[in-house]
């Protein structure tokens, strides 16, 4: 029987915090490295769900359409003082390298509720080392937040 996979853990680094993220698919990687980002701003645990967000994105890179999603996140979070606990993956068309113009698309509705505390705040994801990786069937991420 396969070991339960760790969804994320957060990682050493020197000036800001960082993460790695995993998933079993696409879909299922995006919505762990959204969730442990808001992991290292507050206890999920205490976190309801009251409130709903849909959220779309587009990149012309896999790796361009991951910050791209984190970072509208961290935007709703700073505009309406929300953090959010669980992702709903709705959509997730990767560009194509062979089109002229790529453009990946991402819709997925984030649900959460009023952050009145966080540790820290996060001003983005940065593109720091970024590049998603498929191997031993899981998809894994590494990720720097700029804090």
């Amino acid at each position: 029987m396969a070991e339960p996979m760790v969804p994320f853990e957060e990682i050493p680094h020197t000036a800001d915090w960082a993460l790695r993220a995993y998933g079993r698919t696409l879909p299922e990687l995006f919505a762990n490295a959204a969730r442990g980002m808001y992991s290292l701003l507050l206890d999920l645990e205490a976190l309801g769900e009251e409130e709903e967000r849909e959220v779309m994105v587009e990149a012309a890179s896999l790796e361009g359409l991951l910050v791209a999603w984190l970072n509208e996140l961290i935007y709703l979070t700073e505009r309406e003082r929300l953090a959010f606990k669980r992702f709903e993956i709705r959509e997730l068309i990767p560009p194509d390298p062979g089109d002229p113009e790529p453009n990946g698309r991402l819709r997925a509705a984030a649900f959460g509720g009023r952050a009145e505390a966080l540790r820290k705040y996060i001003k983005a994801v940065t593109y720091h080392n970024v590049a998603i990786q498929h191997q031993d069937g899981r998809y894994m991420v590494e990720l720097v937040f700029d804090v």
